[in-house]
Parts: C-alpha cells; sequence; structure tokens
C-alpha cells in the first residue's frame, strides 16, 4: 500500500504569538499570526467572518476548559 501523498493545500501551522496587523486601512480585521520558528501569516478578514471566528475559537475553549 503506497503511503498517502500529502495535501498540498493544508498546512499546519503551530500558533506561536498572535499581533494586530499594523493596517488602519482594512475594512475589518486583520491580525498576524506567529509560528515558533517565526515564521508569520497575516490574517484578513471582514467582521462577520471575524465573528465567525471569535465564536468557534469561543466554542473549543468552552469544550477544553468546561463548564
Amino acid at each position: 500500500m503506497a503511503a498517502e501523498k500529502p495535501d498540498r493545500k493544508e498546512h499546519e501551522f503551530m500558533v506561536a504569538a498572535v499581533e494586530p496587523a499594523k493596517d488602519d486601512t482594512l475594512d475589518g480585521v486583520a491580525v498576524t499570526l506567529v509560528d515558533a520558528r517565526g515564521g508569520r501569516v497575516r490574517l484578513h478578514m471582514d467582521t462577520d467572518m471575524a465573528e465567525i471566528l471569535r465564536e468557534r475559537i469561543s466554542a473549543a475553549l468552552s469544550k477544553t476548559v468546561g463548564p
């Protein structure tokens, strides 16, 4: 059986820091995610998508912390 090829559309990124983006001209929200090696990814979202992300992170946190 051949080993599965990794999906080139997906990347594991272990976040070591989150910084507000310095762009004040964006219509929405931007954050910079920093990995353990110093690699950076800037994430741009409109306010609706940022709210969905906030809700999903909140739900995930409540599962790990418990009531």
